[in-house]
Order: C-alpha cells, then structure tokens, then sequence
C-alpha cells in the first residue's frame, strides 16, 4: 500500500489499544494483520426511501473489505430528505445538511484512524457531502450511489406517452392538476401507486441523480454508477447493479491505494469542467452552482459562479430526461449510462479525457469501447452533439442586474423564452406559504412574476427549495407563462422559468427587499439580466430607505442558529 496503516491498528496488540479492540468485538491479533482501515461513510436511514438501502450496501462493503484482508469501519450521518421537508418548517435543515454530513464523515474518519474511505450517498445533499470529505481528508476512496427509483406508467394522457418513465414529478404535478379539476380522483390515484414501486432517488435528472452524475463525471465514482436502479421492487433486495458496484468499488479502492493515487489527484479543475460539462449537458438541477462550488472549496481548486456559467454556456442539452424531456433516469442506464453522454462529449471535443479517474485509468481510457449515441439500437434517450436535444443556452444561466448586484441563476425548461424576455408585474410574498395560498387561490395570472423573498440561506434560515410553488404551476398549466423568482433554490424537479439564489438575499439588505406589487420585472436570458423596471432615482430612493425585516427566533446554539451565523451566501456555494 502506498500509506503504512494507521497505527492504532498495525499496533492493535498492544495494551489498552487490545482492550479497546476486545470490547468492541475486534481480535487484536487480525487487526494487526489489516491491510487497509476503510471507512464505510453512509448517511442510512429507515425514514424515507432515498436511503433506506444504505446500510445494505455499506454491511457488502464490510464484508467485500475483509475478504481483501482489510477492515471496514462504519460512519454514520443524517440523511435529510427535500421530499420530507420541501414546504414544511422544516425544510431549511436540507441544505444545512450537506456541511453537518461532511463534518461527520471527516470526524469518524479520523477518530477511528481510517487510512481509505469510501462513502455511500443517495439523496440529493449526501451526493455533495459524499465528495466533500473526500476532497477535504484526501483519504484513498470513491463514492459507491444507492441508486435511483425504478418508474412507472400509466394509460391515459398526457402521461401515457411517456411510456415506462413517470416519475415523483409526474405524481406532483397530476396532484396540481386535480387541485385545479384538471384530472380525475381516480387518475390521481393511479399515478400515486404507480410512479415509485420502489426505493431509490428522485428518478430522473433532479439533484440526487445531477450529484451522482457529477461524481461520476468528476472521476469518483466508476463508470455507470450513477444512474442504477436502487431495487426491484420495495420487497426486494438491492438491485445487483448495486451490488456489482460495491464489489468492484472495493477493488478499485484497492488499485488506488495500490498506486497511490488520491482524490485530489483526480478531482482537479479539469476533472471539475468535465462534471460541470456533462452536467449541463443532461440538464442538471440547479443546486449543482451550490454544490460544485462547495466542493471545489474542498478539493483546493479556484472556481466561481462565472466559471460554472462560462463552462456550461457552450454545452448543447443532449440527455432527454425529466424535467426537460421525457425519460427516467433508469432509460438512461439502460442505454450505458452516463459514460454514453460522456462519449458524445469527448468526440465533440467538450470535455478533456487526459483526467484520472478512481479506475486507476483516464477518462478517455475508461471511454475507449463506449458507443456514441448515434451507434446505439434506435432510442431517444441520448442525442448526438451534432443533433441536439435543445442547443446551448435553453438550460441554466447565471444572471446579474438590479435585483441581483452578485448574482442569480435562471433556469429554463428547452425551448422556454427563445424568443427573449420575460417582463411582467410583480407579485410579492414574503412566504413560500402565502405565494402557495395565492396561486391555489387564482391570485396568480399568466405574465406574473411571483416573488418569494426572506427565503436564503441566511432568511429562511437554510435556503428551502420552492419546488411546491413550481409544481402547482406546472400542474396549472401556468409554467410557460408565470415567473418566479426568489433569494430561495429550486428543487431538480423544477421547471419553467426560475430565477433563484438571487444575492444579496433580502435578510442581507437585497434590493429584492424593495419590490412592490405591480413593479415591472425583466428576466433577459441573452442580456443576462435580472432588472426591476424603475428609474435609477428611484431605485436609490427605495434601497436608502429599505427597513431588513427582524430575523426569526431560534434557540441559541441550534444547527440553524450556527448555520445563519456561519453560511456565506448562494454566489459562493453558501459554504461555511
């Protein structure tokens, strides 16, 4: 091995360190003898489906680790579920998580003296927190994902032709949709007991399946992991594509240690512009700003908002998955997976194969036998480069403007706003709960801009995603027609046109602070910009006199309470 053992282990028969050992069911003469002290880093939990086969797959990671002579020892985090907190008041522990996860695997890591480690993700904030430690312990490792949930299908329209790839977000918008009497009860209940017959992720391309695929477009994770089913069905066992990547991740772990090559070895900025790269070109959630950033923080490697922007602006959307297009993320492993997307990319000369990767090989190594979409059976799940799904530019944008001096990002469904701006009057609301009540109230019309404010990260605190306000008006059928904007996020699911992260948020004194009911709103995707239409007279007038409402009340020492005290803003990745 490259690194000699940690010595707690390689020294286990000696005094009170062998009484410690026995305690804990451990025989000190075999612990002398392990090759590697791995720890199995996984965010289990029996409280929602995202992750309740963590632990499954972290207890075939002990077991593969021993049987190469090594020992695994398990670290466990909270793995906090958007689908369980999204629109409760509960839902700014999401994001918080993600930095509370990473703590936890870089604290057990080193207090058990872990030499390698590998983590086990799922929902949507563990896929960041799974690369942070690694990038910040540098530890020999990779990451192993749990998988997405299978989909299902239905018989009547406008979801029967989507075939076999309804997923969460088809429930959540046909929910919408008998809100508004636009579907049956009965078509209703058909949707809930068929889109998720099982465990798993989000199903399509929303964060979890954005994270997973970044990771595995980044080096950290081998190749078609990132799109797996999860299981069968929810009586049965971890699907065997899971189980085929636990063992081989245990193996290749092994080969890195072997070589010494280690996760700032791979996950350098080239590595980042390629995830960046294929993120875009599978239309990823826009959490990937906050995300990346992050862990670029981590891994040492100089990367801003206006890299991510630049880097994706030239990247033509070619994965046909939901929300933009019409597949499950399973379509996509079933036709190779992200190594597929990935080809398409390096042939057209957009991402740089010379990278390592936890293979042991390059990038272009890895993609050496895998077809181009064009070669593939006949399906429509990926498209060529050259005949793109929708071209550069229809996906996320990073904007600046009146209303956000630093930044904002927009996200755009395909073909949303090709034909230039979006202007309209404001609707404000100081709530996710009161823009909810409006819109289910018809308050809200086709040319509105909906304005959520007091939700960022320092606001909320903890940034909630907007995704129920984004649903209902999908399932309205206002998407194409209503804005929103908001110092808050947006869940993968969502889809229209979305202007979050706007910063300064309102809690630190934004300008969005000072929109009124009525003012004219400009959303220009080509322009990039994000404007309150109203002279810049008074646009001073307004901010000199502007009152920050009082934040909320939280118990003193609380997570949110050092959250809103630590978090930088969105336009850095709100890293603490």
């Amino acid at each position: 091995m490259a690194d000699k053992l940690a010595s707690y282990w390689s020294d286990a028969k000696q005094g009170l360190r062998a009484v410690e050992l026995r305690a804990a069911g451990f025989e000190p003469s075999e612990a002398a003898r392990t090759n590697a002290v791995v720890t199995i880093a996984n965010a289990y939990t029996n409280a929602h489906r995202c992750n309740n086969r963590v632990r499954r797959i972290a207890d075939l990671l002990v077991d593969a680790i021993a049987a190469s002579g090594g020992q695994g020892l398990l670290v466990g985090a909270p793995a906090v579920s958007d689908a369980l907190t999204q629109g409760t008041k509960n839902a700014g522990y999401s994001l918080m998580s993600r930095d509370l996860m990473a703590d936890c695997i870089e604290t057990g890591h080193f207090a058990h003296h872990g030499n390698s480690m590998i983590v086990v993700s799922g929902c949507d904030k563990t896929g960041a927190a799974a690369l942070m430690p690694l990038a910040r312990t540098n530890a020999f490792g990779l990451v192993v994902y749990p998988g997405t949930s299978s989909p299902g299908r239905v018989d009547f329209e406008p979801w029967a032709s989507k075939g076999n790839n309804l997923t969460l977000m088809d429930y959540m918008e046909g929910s919408a949709a008998r809100e508004a009497g636009r579907i049956s009860e009965d078509e209703l209940t058909s949707l809930q007991k068929c889109v998720m017959p099982g465990s798993g992720t989000c199903g399509a391309m929303f964060t979890a399946n954005t994270m997973s695929s970044i990771a595995e477009a980044i080096g950290m994770m081998l190749p078609r992991g990132a799109s797996h089913p999860a299981d069968y069905d929810a009586a049965s066992d971890i699907h065997d594509d899971v189980k085929n990547q636990a063992q081989a991740s245990v193996a290749a772990l092994y080969r890195l240690m072997e070589k010494g090559i280690r996760p700032r070895d791979i996950m350098v900025r080239e590595a980042f512009e390629n995830a960046i790269t294929t993120a875009y070109a599978m239309g990823g959630s826009t959490n990937l700003y906050l995300h990346v950033l992050a862990i670029a923080r981590e891994a040492g490697v100089s990367l801003a908002i206006e890299d991510l922007h630049r880097i994706g602006e030239r990247v033509p959307l070619i994965a046909n998955l939901q929300p933009h297009g019409a597949h499950a993320m399973v379509s996509l492993h079933n036709v190779g997976g992200v190594p597929v997307v990935m080809k398409a990319l390096l042939e057209a000369g957009l991402l740089q194969g010379g990278v390592m990767t936890v293979t042991g090989k390059t990038l272009a190594e890895n993609l050496a036998e895998v077809p181009l979409p064009e070669d593939l059976p006949e399906q429509d799940v990926v498209f060529p480069v050259s005949r793109p799904f929708a071209p550069p530019g229809n996906h996320i944008s990073v904007l600046s403007g009146s209303l956000a001096p630093e930044s904002c990002v927009l996200k755009l469904s395909g073909k949303t706003l090709e034909d230039g701006e979006f202007r309209g009057p404001a609707k404000v609301f100081d709530s996710e709960q009161a823009a909810m009540a409006a819109i289910r109230d018809g308050g809200v019309v086709p040319g509105d801009v909906v304005v959520v404010r007091h939700v960022g990260p320092v606001g909320a605190p903890g940034m909630p995603e907007m995704v129920h306000l984004t649903i209902q008006l999908q399932g309205r059928g206002l998407g194409k027609d209503v804005a929103l904007i908001t110092d808050g996020r947006f869940s993968g699911v969502s889809h229209g046109i979305l202007v979050g992260h706007i910063c300064p948020e309102g809690a630190k004194g934004g300008p969005i602070g000072v929109v009124r009911d009525g003012d004219v709103i400009v959303i220009n995707p080509k322009t990039r910009r994000l404007d309150l239409d109203i002279p810049e007279a008074e646009m001073a007038s307004r901010m000199a006199s502007l009152e920050v409402p009082a934040l909320s009340d939280l118990p003193p020492g609380s997570v949110l309470d050092k959250y809103r005290r630590l978090v930088s803003s969105a336009h850095h990745g709100c890293v603490q």
